[in-house]
């Protein structure tokens, strides 16, 4: 068996496919801005420059737009991505979004094909993550996906574009936010993790992609997450792959509260689970743990990170 198995390809911050739209929440802020479009560095502007005067529109590209909220705004601090009436919705808009992103699907096509072509024919799997921004999911604009890179709208799908290059890549994809409940977040920031992680997946599906589990990337896993997680890793769409990665081994990762609960986590997934009359007297005390069922060849394998 190959020592070296799968390879994970950095494809932007924190190895994540997306520009680096988010600045992370003002502390002075109870809800999470939209972030900010990326494309005003001289290579970006250039770029906007050429498809600009391709497209036969040479003033749509001296800049990005100008009416688009700051990293730490809310989608109606500015005009761009209000719900009805936004900029998002004209010619100009669509004609930027569609340049927006694509530069980032490129982005995702020059990398990738450079791994496959490097560890073709090794046996070597090649991963990518995908990000899960979820913020102002529930809006028609989706605003934080569209400064994040992804053309994703109440009437557009931003994701069959990425699924197909990593599909053309033979690469498949890393999916974290697999521990989060649209609960988790409070109703006026719109978001809507599980109805994302649905899209996605779908679109993984239709291209025939495997999907790499991964819990989020705060410290603590919320209630309810590892059930989540055993939930979205027996979901029978045939593009799970079997490996779920989990991140942040520190303190809180050994505390009591913790552990237990992590190493019932586990073996749920990595074994049958067992039934209260198959176990000895002795030892039906507390072993009501209270699991999903996942069958004995799920080939469920997890990996810390």
């Amino acid at each position: 068996m190959a020592i070296l198995q799968g390879i994970s390809i950095g494809l932007g911050p924190n190895g994540e496919l997306r520009y680096p739209f988010d600045q992370g929440r003002s502390r002075n802020s109870k809800i999470p801005g939209v972030g900010e479009f990326q494309c005003y560095d001289k290579n970006m502007l250039g770029l906007l420059k050429l498809y600009a005067e391709a497209s036969g529109n040479p003033l749509w590209g001296l800049g990005g737009p100008h009416d688009a909220p700051f990293y730490d705004q809310t989608p109606d601090s500015n005009r761009f991505f209000k719900d009805h009436g936004g900029s998002w919705e004209t010619p100009y808009g669509d004609f930027f979004l569609k340049w927006y992103s694509q530069e980032l699907v490129s982005h995702a096509s020059r990398l990738l094909s450079l791994a496959s072509s490097v560890f073709a024919d090794t046996g070597v799997s090649i991963f990518g993550k995908v990000p899960m921004v979820h913020s102002w999911y529930r809006s028609r604009a989706h605003p934080s996906e569209l400064t994040a890179g992804f053309y994703n709208t109440e009437k557009r799908d931003g994701y069959d574009s990425i699924a197909e290059v990593f599909a053309k890549n033979s690469c498949k994809v890393i999916l974290p936010g697999m521990d989060l409940l649209d609960e988790d977040f409070p109703n006026n920031t719109l978001s809507s993790p599980q109805s994302l992680l649905r899209q996605i997946r779908a679109a993984c599906s239709k291209h025939g992609i495997d999907i790499s589990g991964q819990n989020s990337s705060s410290v603590a896993v919320p209630e309810g997450g590892f059930h989540r997680m055993k939930e979205n890793l027996s979901i029978p769409d045939g593009c799970s792959s079997g490996l779920f990665i989990y991140e942040r081994m520190g303190a809180y990762f050994f505390s009591p509260e913790h552990f237990h609960s992590f190493t019932a986590f586990v073996r749920s997934i990595s074994q049958p689970q067992t039934d209260m009359d198959d176990l000895p007297e002795e030892q039906k005390v507390g072993a009501n743990e209270p699991l999903l069922p996942m069958a004995s060849d799920s080939g469920a394998h997890l990996q810390a990170a």
